[in-house]
């Protein structure tokens, strides 16, 4: 009796030790990453925030890896809802269904579209198995499509991944919900099928990658742009940014008639706090500046403190200052949390996109002056703060 139960126990603590280790995981993947020859999946990326999904997008993207030059982007190809992009190795071909439009050049940070791809997966990983900042932990296994797939938390400590540079980037010490992202490879080919990164203090992006196809067939004929919608209108991607810019509207002369005698007539926001309205006909008499912002917008967030110390500054002046979130992608009070979060100290109105969409106002953080007597004579995306102060002054 006592021999079987050695026997089992040799058996068990035989089969215990012959379990891979969660680098010799890791390596496989590696090794069918830098396998690849090309590749056709489609990729579900989800934004989350407080249990709230804000992001939703699914696309197709196909790889390149065989006709590229090594040590470089490969060749890719993304469609999603109408749009696609083509990067041929060397520029950018461009279909935008909104607009009619087939943008041609631009090679300008072409990672960035392929965030948390197989691509940057691939790049990325031997740098995370191989850095002492990077502690790896496989936790409890997942069931995805009734394929089993292994789990691992990897713990960048005091660095980042740059995606657009698809290396490990040393930073200053961090807080560790900034630091966490999340490797899910199936089981049975170690190929990726989702990561998830930190987002913010709290939220996570993640991406997921299905109908995984490395047989797939591609008409050669995409990667010359033939193949886009023949009745879209052809520009080159210099065009394409002057007509963005074209749209932008500044204090500057070219652009002087676009405000030319534009007066608030008939706006009530809702304040965030306690949806009472802001009736701007009544605020007359005071010079008047509005941030257009959304949430997770980075550039607005940078541009809070400052707005903070401006209102402190000219408090006893006859001055105002609101935030005026304007997409209306997210519930009330989930933007309150969020202005709460950011340490928006001036007030905050939502229900803006009506406002928005009549000044054609899509960037943020934008920002409008008006003056005391309810004519704008500032609309600008960016934050100017030297101009915006100078005109603030002005006209006080």
């Amino acid at each position: 009796m006592k021999k079987i139960m050695l026997l089992i126990f040799l058996i068990t603590t035989g089969n215990f030790y012959s379990q891979e280790s969660d680098i010799q995981i890791l390596e496989k993947t590696i090794a069918q990453l830098n396998a690849l020859e090309s590749a056709f999946y489609t990729a579900t990326t989800e934004g989350n925030e407080s249990n709230i999904t804000y992001i939703n997008d699914e696309r197709s993207i196909y790889f390149d890896f065989v006709n590229s030059p090594k040590n470089t982007t490969p060749r890719y190809y993304i469609k999603n809802k109408g749009n696609e992009l083509i990067y041929d190795g060397k520029k950018h071909i461009q279909a935008i269904s909104s607009e009619k439009l087939i943008v041609t050049g631009g090679s300008i940070n072409p990672n960035n579209p392929l965030l948390m791809s197989l691509y940057s997966i691939k790049e990325v990983l031997p740098y995370l198995i191989d850095n002492e900042n990077v502690t790896i932990t496989r936790v409890h296994d997942i069931t995805i499509s009734d394929q089993e797939n292994y789990i691992f938390e990897l713990l960048l400590n005091n660095s980042v991944i740059d995606w657009e540079k698809l290396v490990l980037k040393s930073t200053p010490k961090t807080t560790s919900n900034y630091n966490k992202y999340t490797l899910i490879v199936n089981k049975s080919d170690y190929f990726p099928r989702k990561m998830i990164m930190p987002n913010g203090p709290t939220g996570t992006l993640s991406s997921t990658i299905s109908d995984l196809d490395l047989n797939y067939k591609i008409n050669t004929q995409l990667w010359t742009g033939t193949l886009m919608p023949p009745e879209y209108t052809s520009i080159t991607f210099d065009e394409y940014i002057d007509r963005l810019q074209a749209k932008s509207i500044s204090p500057s002369k070219s652009s002087a008639n676009t405000t030319k005698d534009k007066y608030i007539e008939g706006w009530k926001i809702p304040n965030i706090e306690n949806d009472v309205l802001v009736d701007f006909s009544k605020l007359k008499g005071n010079v008047i500046l509005l941030e257009f912002w959304f949430k997770f917008c980075g550039p607005c967030v940078k541009a809070v403190p400052k707005l903070n110390a401006m209102q402190q500054k000219y408090k006893n002046d006859a001055f105002l200052i609101y935030g005026i979130e304007f997409l209306e992608n997210f519930p009330k009070e989930n933007l309150k949390k969020y202005a709460s979060l950011v340490q928006m100290e001036y007030p905050v109105l939502y229900k803006g996109k009506k406002i928005a969409n009549t000044f054609e106002i899509g960037a943020a953080p934008t920002f409008m002056i008006i003056n005391k007597e309810g004519k704008i004579i500032y609309l600008q995306s960016g934050f100017n703060q030297e101009m915006i102060e100078k005109i603030i002054k002005e006209n006080l």
